[in-house]
């Protein structure tokens, strides 16, 4: 498992939840290494055509570990589903992971986080939903930039270090909606003109900037208690900093 995937993924699981987060793992190992390359190295058309997808897969897969992480019965529940007989890989399942519902929450800007009149089922459990920012995010990211604040200075971690618990999950999610739909273009191939189509430029900065926002978004994670598989705060600094070598 490479830095990548551990940070997202998390290691000591167990069970079905191994087996998730395990395939999770695999595949963003794979497509990140694959990434990783293509942003090291001279532009080539496998690059610009193949770029833009390992980006959408890092993104989508990384944040459906660290939702899997967060809400543990929503990754036990899809691993259970999918290993059963009647799973038709063909046919859509009302439960299935979705980017919108799962990541980006569906609700309303001036929804007020708590409110006699909320129905359970509707409030969004969503990665980036209002309530997983109050529970998870924010108190995770002021233990995270406490426990920062006591190493030595260094230069990997100067992104951290400026980050603001107040409005960093608002900025992930308009950062990440704004990848995945870039990201989107250069997998299903949308363009009716050549003019449009991704330059080097356009490939390695939508790669480079889904590195960062996972990455940020892993390191934070296993500063949530109730996060599972989570890693001890010095391996988890210790593999964004590698993650940070790779992809200055």
């Amino acid at each position: 498992m490479n830095d990548t995937a551990l940070l997202l993924c998390g290691d000591r699981s167990e069970g079905t939840a191994k087996i998730a987060l395990d395939q999770l793992a695999s595949s963003i190992q794979g497509f990140s290494d694959r990434a990783v390359q293509f942003l090291a190295n001279d532009i080539t058309d496998e690059a610009l055509n193949f770029g833009p997808f390992c980006a959408r897969v890092l993104l989508e897969n990384g944040c459906a570990a660290l939702v899997g992480r967060l809400d543990s019965f929503r990754m036990l529940y899809l691993s259970e589903f999918q290993a059963q007989p009647e799973y038709e890989p063909g046919k859509r399942a009302k439960s299935a992971f979705a980017w919108s519902g799962d990541v980006i929450p569906d609700e309303k800007s001036h929804q007020a986080l708590w409110s006699v009149d909320h129905d359970l089922p509707r409030i969004s459990r969503a990665l980036f939903s209002k309530h997983f920012d109050h529970f998870f995010w924010k108190p995770a990211l002021n233990r995270m930039l406490d426990y920062v604040s006591t190493l030595e200075q260094d230069p990997l971690l100067a992104d951290v270090v400026n980050i603001d618990p107040d409005r960093f999950i608002n900025e992930a999610r308009g950062r990440s909606a704004q990848l995945y739909s870039t990201l989107s273009k250069g997998v299903h191939w949308e363009f009716f003109t050549s003019a449009l189509l991704f330059d080097e430029a356009t490939i390695k900065s939508a790669i480079r900037d889904t590195f960062l926002l996972v990455a940020n978004l892993g390191l934070t994670s296993h500063f949530v208690h109730t996060a599972y598989a989570s890693l001890d705060p010095v391996k988890a600094v210790s593999c964004y900093k590698a993650i940070r070598r790779l992809v200055p």
